[in-house]
């Protein structure tokens, strides 16, 4: 992992920055990671082990016995620092998102030797099937293509490895319980679902004075990201241009994306990074949710929610929310429903302003970082013969909350 703090800003800093500021009341928290260009900003002590840069490129990586995220981050520097670590006592060790799998050969022998400790996998998506519907979307010639089944391969094996030898998995998402069951069917799994201290809306009227308008929010610096973006414009500009539909695209891009959505898009408003985005928000009917690849949870869902920005997107794309399609958004099976979905119903303002409110209502409560982590916390705490009770009492919680 990388310090998660800006010029980071992606769903995974944003998700990891939540679980290490949560954990800091209860626990004594020391944090080793590559320089993400981002200074930490602690509301609670955080002892930062900041340990230079990620490697760039990925040829280097195919001879390597880790997946491309992982060898990015398994540095010399990384390990000598912690090899100094891992001469303390821990009561946990936790294992930020997949890149963090080079560490897992040291740290099992460290258990072994110290066997109270707990090694958390903090997963952040089932990593084996979001690659491959990444890999099978992307344009790439013969060479990157038997790259790309090789650094599949590597990711299948390391998942699998991370779910079966740690002792506890978080999952952001309870539909990843499926699959990772069937892998380790015998691992101890704790629903650790994001949290929300972005703004918030207190109350907002979608009518017909709001522009015809939708919104794309969300950085594109990434190839996965940036091919949503393109697949959703070859899909949607031409029927929604046609039917008086402005498109507004908002967040951090290249400069070379930002010409190619202007050059074969022009009615198409390319924002780029925006610093405050109410008055972006205000001025739109609806948020779009096109991701057409990608699990996990999507945490840009839950700045529509609490800016009460109305969500239409692809099903699988809004899962996770705590709240039902129809009431509190606009689910479509597809690229193509979804853009006869936005059309039919961009001038439907009461159905909008219904949803945007429901939303709002159904997941005002459940998405409280202090709430997890607490409950993170007592599990890292408790002894062994503890934690499943607790990791019972987890799985029961969230599915009930009110």
């Amino acid at each position: 992992m990388i310090t998660p703090f800006p010029p980071a800003n992606a769903g995974d800093a944003v998700y990891s920055r939540g679980v290490i500021q949560s954990l800091a009341p209860y626990l004594n928290l020391t944090v080793l990671c590559a320089d993400g260009g981002g200074a930490p900003q602690n509301k609670h002590f955080i002892d930062w082990r900041v340990k230079g840069s990620q490697r760039r490129g990925q040829a280097s990586s195919v001879v390597s016995r880790w997946p491309l995220q992982a060898w990015k981050g398994a540095t010399p520097d990384f390990h000598a620092e912690l090899d100094r670590l891992l001469q303390r006592d821990w009561s946990a060790i936790i294992l930020d998102n997949l890149g963090t799998v080079h560490a897992l050969p040291k740290l099992l022998s460290y258990r072994r030797i110290h066997p109270d400790t707990k090694l958390v996998y903090v997963s952040y998506e089932y990593e084996y099937e979001t690659r491959r519907s990444k890999y099978g979307a992307y344009s790439m010639g013969m060479a990157k293509r038997v790259a790309a089944a090789l650094d599949l391969r590597k990711v299948g094996r390391s998942e699998a490895r991370l779910l079966r030898e740690t002792d506890i998995v978080t999952v952001i998402n309870r539909n990843d319980l499926l699959p990772f069951r069937r892998i380790a069917p015998d691992q101890r799994y704790f629903t650790l679902t994001p949290g929300y201290d972005g703004p918030v809306s207190v109350a907002r009227t979608i009518d017909a004075e709001v522009p015809r308008r939708v919104l794309l929010l969300g950085g594109r610096k990434s190839q996965q990201k940036r091919q949503i973006l393109l697949d959703w414009m070859r899909a949607g500009y031409g029927p929604l241009s046609e039917a008086g539909i402005e498109i507004v695209i908002a967040g951090d891009m290249d400069d070379d994306l930002r010409a190619e959505l202007q050059r074969n898009w022009p009615l198409a408003r390319v924002l780029g990074f925006v610093d405050d985005l109410d008055a972006l928000i205000r001025s739109a009917r609806i948020g779009l949710i096109a991701d057409t690849m990608g699990g996990g949870f999507k945490l840009r869902l839950l700045s529509h929610v609490f800016q009460r920005l109305p969500i239409v997107g692809l099903d699988y794309a809004v899962d996770g929310l705590p709240t039902a399609e129809g009431r509190g958004y606009l689910g479509a099976e597809n690229l193509t429903a979804l853009v006869r979905l936005v059309v039919d119903v961009i001038d439907d303002t009461a159905r909008l302003d219904a949803l945007q409110k429901a939303a709002f209502d159904d997941c005002s409560a459940r998405f409280s970082w202090a709430t997890r982590g607490e409950q993170l916390a007592r599990v890292l705490t408790a002894p062994h013969h503890a934690t499943a009770d607790l990791l019972l009492d987890n799985q029961t919680e969230v599915g009930t909350e009110p």
